[in-house]
């Protein structure tokens, strides 16, 4: 389990409100990503923090929205990996490569887990249609870095829209197979994905 700020204490009362906030999105997030969002209750989620359900309706109103919150700092965390991509000095392909070594981390962390498995299965209404529009935004985003990398030479001409739909696909997927334990942390076998896509299995 992440550790628990709930009972850090500061001078600043909204700094507290927000710090017991995340505590209940980092237990969440755990324990949507280690035993499924239906397996999990709210008072699951309160006994972990040793607080009643009662009390945790203050951070939310109810599982699906922690569930919601939850994806939304997971989207925040996509953006910083498109921030980082967007920073890069390299070609299209390089930027590629920045933007999914940090992808693949995050895929396989709780809030990454909790988007790519939970969320996109369980949200409905408009939380739903707020978190497909939200993904379809990235899918632009990298079918715009794609296109720089067809412009610039460092990528074959291709569509993009179809090869950022594989390249979602491939990443989406680490959270069903993905071994922390392993020997291979979550950014090499990102590269590994990438080469596999950039030089095809052909000997």
């Amino acid at each position: 389990m992440p550790a628990i700020q709930w009972h850090k204490k500061t001078k600043d009362v909204e700094e507290q409100q927000e710090l017991k906030r995340r505590a209940v999105l980092d237990v969440a997030a755990s324990l949507f990503s280690s035993v499924g969002y239906k397996k999990t209750s709210l008072d699951d989620i309160a006994a972990e923090l040793d607080l009643t359900k009662p009390a945790l309706y203050y951070y939310a109103r109810n599982k699906e929205n922690i569930l919601m919150q939850c994806a939304l700092v997971s989207l925040e965390r996509v953006g910083l990996c498109f921030d980082a991509a967007q920073g890069s000095t390299g070609d299209g392909l390089d930027r590629v490569h920045v933007f999914f070594r940090s992808y693949a981390a995050l895929v396989v962390s709780d809030f990454g887990s909790s988007l790519m498995r939970e969320a996109r299965r369980n949200l409905t209404g408009k939380n739903q249609e707020k978190l497909r529009q939200t993904l379809r935004d990235g899918q632009d985003f990298l079918e715009e870095v794609i296109e720089a990398g067809i412009k610039d030479k460092s990528i074959r001409e291709c569509s993009p829209k179809r090869l950022a739909q594989i390249l979602f696909s491939a990443f989406n997927q680490m959270p069903e197979w993905y071994d922390p334990d392993g020997p291979e942390p979550p950014e090499v076998i990102g590269d590994q994905i990438l080469n596999l896509m950039t030089n095809g299995i052909k000997a």
